[in-house]
């Protein structure tokens, strides 16, 4: 399970640095007041290596069992040494320590700063891409979709968490959003097409075939997961300059925090996926279904899967659809334990629908 929770905080490592890094450029008067911890900033530069070493760990300890004659000390550093991710984890130690450093010499006072600080920073974004799965796939739009999508993530989230949980005092809601919300869009597509790339080159069984094991129903979950959080970023973006104007600011708070946290979800599901065997490595042998699909197809056998429509699944979808309806509702009440429930089911029951509809 350490695993897992060390994922999640690298990649809010990525969008902290990021989003402290890119409010510094932005004057005064353009965005919300915040007061962020510069030591927050340097333990996120510093956890970008620090939590991307849990893997290295781990595959150490997995190596260990083909080799057991041998230390775990010297199946790290045969992994350091000889596996591209090692290589690219010494690198971007080097660069993590660089920034801190950058960082720390004098507080980015000064513009020069800044930049080495942001090209750092992208170096270590596409170090991390050039390590990825995808990568070791498809050297070169492996590396592309897994840099930008972790770029486009970290600009976009990064800036929200300052912004929801640091804010001190003026929103300065209307400058900010007219530059923030285009910003969130075009993040947005990036992630989408970037995404999708990354798909094609992963799962080579096809995606509904891939619903039957952890990796491809958590790939499903995060999809899910992005309908109430894209939902919930338009009202953050555009609804509140209808009904509110951005003047109710602890309505406003509460909604970009309520935004963040699902945010949140989606990276604990993408950290899961990263720790699970992709689809496309179980070809060479039979697959194992997860225990979930197991539970809802007891009876079935062979994973290549088709679609086929069931009432049980159509009628996940239709309280799913009316989930989702009602989020606006909530939001419009203020209803945030309400929206998070409605939310919930919006994910959960159509989840269940579509793995249900396959057989």
């Amino acid at each position: 399970m350490y695993i897992y929770l060390f994922e999640t905080l690298l990649y809010l490592s990525f969008a902290l640095s990021a989003g402290y890094l890119l409010l510094e450029f932005v004057p005064k008067g353009l965005k919300p007041e915040t007061n962020v911890p510069f030591r927050l900033f340097q333990l996120a530069a510093i956890g970008i290596p620090l939590f991307s070493f849990a893997s290295i760990v781990r595959t150490s300890i997995i190596l260990m069992d083909f080799a057991p004659q041998m230390s775990f000390w010297e199946v790290l550093l045969i992994v350091l040494n000889d596996y591209s991710f090692g290589r690219a984890w010494i690198m971007n130690f080097i660069l993590g320590s660089a920034l801190f450093m950058v960082i720390s010499f004098n507080g980015l006072k000064h513009k020069p700063s800044k930049w080495i600080a942001v090209g750092i920073w992208l170096c270590m974004v596409f170090i991390h891409g050039y390590a990825s799965h995808p990568a070791s796939l498809s050297k070169t739009w492996g590396l592309l979709s897994q840099s930008l999508h972790v770029g486009a993530v970290s600009v976009w989230l990064g800036i929200l968490i300052l912004v929801a949980w640091f804010n001190k005092g003026n929103w300065n809601w209307k400058a900010f959003t007219r530059w923030y919300t285009p910003l969130s869009i075009v993040c947005m597509i990036i992630i989408l097409i970037a995404g999708f790339v990354m798909m094609s080159i992963i799962i080579e069984v096809g995606y509904i075939n891939s619903w039957g094991i952890d990796y491809g129903e958590a790939l499903l979950l995060k999809h899910l997961l992005f309908i109430p959080l894209i939902l919930l970023a338009f009202m953050n973006g555009i609804l509140t300059k209808v009904y509110a104007n951005g003047h109710n600011s602890r309505g406003l708070s509460s909604w970009l925090k309520a935004e963040s946290l699902i945010a949140v979800l989606i990276l604990i599901t993408t950290a899961f996926m990263g720790i699970q065997e992709p689809p496309h490595e179980t070809e060479s042998e039979e697959a194992v279904a997860s225990s979930l699909f197991k539970i809802l197809h007891p009876n079935l056998v062979d994973l290549s899967l088709q679609w086929n429509w069931s009432f049980l699944g159509i009628g996940c979808f239709l309280m799913g659809a009316i989930s989702i309806a009602l989020l606006f509702t909530a939001y419009r009440r203020y209803k945030i334990g309400h929206f998070f429930t409605l939310s919930l089911i919006a994910v959960v029951f159509p989840f269940l629908g579509l793995l249900l509809s396959v057989k």
